[in-house]
């Protein structure tokens, strides 16, 4: 099979597909970055198993934009990550203080926890 020769339409499919990944990540639209990533996928294989394009200044100045923009997206990806791992950990801490500690007849420490299963009542 030989190699596709890529144009400049890939070019712009690729920017534009950054884009939506970009307000998709903007949003926390997390659905339609998965239902992005497939399409990202396959134009990212069409340029990594093509035909070079021909190097025009309109095709460097769009590859230089697909550059910004992706770099842009990998920022965003960075802080959704950091995003998420906050909220998980704010999570924890808060599951984790509705536990209360004290201390057993022989001096270690022990959970107060209700037994499983049970109803648990504040009075």
């Amino acid at each position: 099979m030989t190699a596709r020769s890529l144009s400049r339409g890939d070019l712009r499919r690729l920017a534009a597909l950054l884009r939506q990944e970009r307000a998709a990540l903007t949003r926390g639209d997390y659905a339609r970055l998965e239902a992005l990533a497939p399409r990202k996928i396959q134009l990212l294989e069409r340029f990594e198993a093509g035909e070079p394009l021909p190097d025009t200044p309109a095709n460097r100045a769009l590859a230089a934009e697909i550059r910004a923009i992706a770099a842009r997206n990998a920022r965003l990806f960075e802080a959704a990550i950091a995003g998420i791992r906050e909220a998980r950990a704010l999570l924890l801490r808060a599951r984790d203080r509705g536990r209360g500690q004290t201390y057993g007849p022989n001096g270690s420490r022990a959970a107060l926890e209700p037994a499983a299963g049970s109803l648990h009542r504040r009075a």
